[in-house]
């Protein structure tokens, strides 16, 4: 509610789209919460009821739900030519975004989530934007609280039922001081990247000119641009 808004505030022209997966007791709630507000202020508002069906034999829901909700996005964006996606992922979705991918241990395109990402098929650049991620839960609970926004809280969120509420619950146990760290930390991960990204496309020009891969050049590498190099 709060990325909601704040568009509305600053009179941006653009489409409200919601997805309703029937997975919780509170999600007609939150789809009804959303529907007032649009109804409110005149806004478009779309919305995608998920049918229990199709995610009944799913193994990772959290996986599944985040491609559906950004097909349906991105769809969206072509039917009524928009460039931008704007979604209201905060500061804690970046940090938990990051120890996830720690975690995994595989390779990223970014670490953490990237403030912009560019979405491309035959017809179409999208852009998906994230404006929120240096605002903290906490501010945001404060200016809806001073403006008087209604806003739901899924509880589900801290259930220790997927992976990726148990990491949410370790974060909650961080100072501030610890998230500064982290963000740091994430800086420095993503401007190394950026020089690993920059030889990875310099020395597949040479291989590509050359018509051969220099192996003697490969194995004083990276074990990481070792890895990209196989996977390009």
């Amino acid at each position: 509610m709060f990325s909601l808004d704040k568009m509305r505030c600053l009179k941006f022209n653009f489409f409200v789209a919601h997805v309703n997966y029937h997975k919780r007791s509170g999600s007609n709630q939150d789809e009804e919460l959303v529907r007032n507000y649009c109804q409110k202020w005149k806004l478009p508002f779309f919305v995608y009821p998920v049918q229990a069906s199709e995610y009944s034999q799913v193994k990772n829901f959290q996986d599944w739900a985040r491609k559906k909700r950004y097909n349906f996005f991105q769809q969206l964006a072509q039917q009524k030519q928009i460039k931008h996606i704007v979604v209201a992922h905060q500061l804690d979705d970046h940090l938990e975004t990051y120890y996830w991918q720690k975690k995994r241990k595989s390779l990223v395109e970014h670490w953490g989530l990237a403030p912009k990402t560019r979405w491309q098929n035959k017809k179409k650049i999208i852009y998906i934007l994230r404006p929120l991620l240096r605002l903290s839960k906490e501010q945001i609970f404060q200016y809806l609280h001073q403006d008087n926004i209604p806003y739901t809280i899924d509880k589900t969120n801290y259930l220790p039922i997927y992976q990726r509420n148990i990491i949410r619950q370790k974060l909650l146990r961080y100072f501030p001081l610890e998230k500064k760290e982290l963000l740091k930390e994430i800086k420095q991960k993503n401007q190394e990247l950026r020089k690993t990204k920059l030889l990875l496309k310099e020395q597949i020009k040479q291989a590509i000119a050359n018509s051969f891969l220099n192996l003697e050049v490969w194995q004083k590498n990276q074990f990481e641009l070792k890895l990209r190099l196989l996977y390009h």
